[in-house]
């Protein structure tokens, strides 16, 4: 592909809808969406949260043993972190209850489409997407020429992480409501779903161009569960186990610390050389 850039979103758009393995690409990711909102049918956020971050495992074999990507010693403390937080969210999981935003209401007297106003939802969905949308325009509007210092793409990273929480969070939303389609549709969570999603993968292919995938991966991953555990539990008030907050809260601690920890620019012996020179970009 081309060299591809956020403020020039029908360059971008053309690139990625002509392309017929990025089609493919985004079709798995879609098998995965509707895997996920099965998950989230039947479990809460606390139980999934050490499954879904479990997937990186997947994608550390594919980028560093396959694809050759190497990390500093300070990333693979990062990796580290993220462990030990896994490992922390699978101790919580036990005790954590299997109850459904649905659930809850039907606990509490509520119809499942009265959960969680429809004005609420998109008061927080909003801001989950013009903040990394404005960010990102504003980080790539003020690119530096082809000798400034590389960065890892932690940023860039973190606005995917903000997208595909806010699309989950959607998903989880929509999974409650599956059993009534004129819920579902009347309900702002699938309109949301299907403008935050486009947003997040156009970003997410930028930043695969740009960075390492093990880093972008490992950024975005924690930033949207992390994102996601917390909105799902103000949102669609999932309680946490009495008895395993202190671990929940400590796996959190540690996803935020494993983001900050990644450095911003690549060491000197990880930098890899532009196979691509983009057309628009003056000399």
């Amino acid at each position: 592909m081309p060299d591809l850039a956020g403020n020039r979103p029908w360059q971008l758009a053309r690139t990625l809808l002509g392309s017929r393995a990025w089609i493919a690409g985004a079709a798995v990711l879609a098998v995965g969406a509707g895997v996920q909102t099965a998950a989230l049918t039947g479990l809460s956020p606390v139980q999934a949260q050490s499954m879904f971050l479990a997937g990186l495992v997947l994608l550390f074999v594919l980028a560093v043993p396959i694809m050759g990507e190497r990390l500093t010693l300070r990333e693979w403390g990062c990796v580290t972190l993220l462990a030990a937080a896994v490992a922390l969210f699978s101790e919580a999981a036990g005790g954590a209850p299997a109850t459904t935003a649905a659930g809850t209401a039907a606990e509490a007297g509520a119809g499942a489409g009265d959960a969680v106003p429809a004005p609420l939802v998109v008061a927080v969905a909003l801001p989950s997407l013009l903040v990394p949308f404005a960010a990102f325009l504003a980080c790539d509007l003020s690119r530096k020429g082809a000798h400034a210092r590389p960065l890892t793409g932690v940023a860039l990273a973190i606005n995917v992480g903000l997208l595909t929480g806010t699309a989950e969070l959607m998903l989880e939303g929509a999974a409650d409501l599956v059993s009534d389609p004129r819920a579902l549709l009347t309900a702002p969570y699938l309109y949301v779903f299907a403008i935050t999603t486009p947003l997040a993968l156009g970003q997410l292919q930028i930043a695969l161009q740009r960075s390492r995938l093990v880093i972008i991966g490992l950024v975005a991953t924690a930033t949207a569960k992390t994102y996601l555990l917390l909105l799902s539990t103000v949102l669609y008030r999932h309680p946490w186990p009495e008895e395993h907050r202190a671990y929940i809260a400590a796996g959190l601690a540690l996803l935020v610390l494993t983001v900050a920890a990644v450095p911003h620019h690549e060491h000197p012996a990880l930098r890899r050389p532009r196979l691509l020179t983009d057309p628009h970009r003056r000399p």
